[in-house]
């Protein structure tokens, strides 16, 4: 019963995320006395419940923490952000002026260009890029803390002492990570491709996936109110607890097993992109895309292993805040795709005349007699033509050349006029009567590349 134990309340300084409360959480409980601890990253507390025949310090809970980077210290109200202040206007306009011009120079060189050898629905450079990202916030933390104790005790038990052999287990840890995140998230595109989610369905998916990265983005920036940072959908605790006790096992194989099981460790990357691979409906394609984040991570993990150290000072503060940057961009740029493949895309305001049948005389755009005929071409990153004309309740034959198609171009929809068709290798022939006039989106299956139809009168 707690009212026959003492309840300690203390507050705790460098916590940021659910990982940080399972790390503490699990930390304390190893302190003598301590019967049970509830941490609280966003009001930087916890509550632990003692034996009331133990006299638990404060300097005791430090000592149990300490070589995690948090520090414990008398309750007197929340605590502020540990990680920095709140950047000033000018500090985030030259933040995100920093991430877009490191993004236009990446899409100019190719490194944010999707890679049709490996079919994946998105940039492959991009998520690896956000697991860079993720890897150094607190996200990895629990996960680094997990790797760091299952090498230790494999050390220990088969006696790896010299350097390049105390890498093997770190090796293995990290390659069982990228193995797992890949095995794992195709499931995941598995289960999508059994519920056919439809355009709409899988947009507004996207869209919460997008959202939830902007929640993430603002939060590390210092820009989220707690009601917003609650919004955020959160793993059980015990889940976690359950994966990290499985340090204590000793077969030569754990540090394998463990790096899988950190897919099911709470962080919120790692969620929004298993959101985000639910909508792909591709095994191969959403494989790629946890394999290509669990990859991002890997440079740091392996870095971890061999110095057990990490950013921190000044310029670990600098780059939190350049990662928050970088994460609503993405965010923002995912919200546009989601809006895209439920058929309403964002798009500037025209000031152009209304759409007439004069304006039909498109060179793309041939009749038979009987239909009209658009002839497109699937090229890596985009369309050719990329846009086109058409007339409304005309029969229209689309010949589509999917020679070059790979990932999410493997899909080609147009919602609003009831188009949805795989594209494969070669010629493709896809038939519709636009029944409206407009201008209406057409795109891959995951709304990153895209094109326009305007549908004019007959007459």
């Amino acid at each position: 019963m707690e009212n026959q134990n003492k309840i300690l309340k203390v507050a705790i300084e460098g916590m940021t995320c659910q990982s940080c409360e399972i790390t503490i959480e699990r930390q304390f409980k190893k302190v003598a006395g301590v019967r049970k601890v509830e941490v609280n990253a966003a009001k930087g507390v916890a509550r632990l419940i003692c034996d009331c025949d133990c006299d638990v310090t404060v300097p005791e809970l430090q000592a149990a923490i300490v070589s995690h980077g948090y520090k414990v210290k008398p309750w007197a109200g929340p605590v502020a952000s540990p990680l920095s202040a709140r950047p000033g206007f000018w500090q985030l306009v030259g933040l995100f002026a920093l991430v877009l011009l490191l993004g236009s120079i990446l899409s100019k060189l190719g490194v944010l260009k999707p890679n049709a050898a490996l079919g994946s629905a998105t940039s492959f450079g991009a998520i690896f890029l956000l697991g860079l990202v993720a890897a150094s916030s607190s996200c990895l933390a629990v996960a680094g803390g997990l790797m760091l104790s299952s090498t230790a005790k494999f050390n220990e038990r088969y006696g790896s002492l010299s350097g390049p052999a105390r890498m093997k287990p770190v090796i293995m840890f990290v390659a069982g990570r990228a193995i797992g995140y890949g095995l794992l998230g195709g499931l995941i595109g598995l289960i999508g491709k059994a519920l056919t989610p439809s355009p709409l369905v899988t947009g507004v998916i996207a869209i919460i996936a997008a959202l939830y990265m902007l929640i993430m983005g603002l939060d590390m920036l210092q820009l989220a109110p707690s009601w917003l940072k609650r919004l955020r959908p959160r793993s059980p605790k015990a889940l976690g607890h359950r994966v990290l006790s499985a340090e204590d096992k000793t077969h030569p194989a754990a540090p394998l097993l463990l790096g899988a099981a950190t897919f099911f460790l709470p962080c919120g990357f790692t969620q929004a992109l298993q959101l985000y691979a639910l909508t792909t409906g591709s095994f191969l394609t959403s494989a790629t895309i946890l394999f290509a984040f669990a990859l991002g991570t890997a440079p740091a993990l392996l870095a971890l292993g061999w110095a057990s150290g990490s950013l921190k000072g000044r310029a670990g503060q600098w780059f939190f805040s350049f990662s928050g940057a970088l994460v609503i961009v993405l965010g923002l740029w995912n919200i546009q795709n989601g809006l895209t493949i439920a058929g309403y895309p964002l798009s500037l305001p025209s000031f152009s005349s209304q759409a007439t049948a004069a304006d039909a005389n498109d060179p793309n755009v041939s009749f038979d007699g009987q239909k009209q005929v658009v002839k497109m071409k699937v090229i890596p990153g985009s369309y050719s033509p990329n846009s086109f004309i058409l007339r409304v309740g005309v029969p229209t034959r689309w010949e589509v050349d999917g020679t070059e198609a790979a990932g999410c171009q493997t899909v080609l929809q147009a919602p609003q006029l009831a188009v949805r068709e795989l594209i494969k290798s070669g010629p493709n022939v896809i038939e519709f009567t636009p029944t409206k006039t407009g201008t209406f989106v057409f795109s891959c299956g995951m709304g990153m590349f895209r094109g326009q139809i305007k549908v004019v009168p007959t007459s």
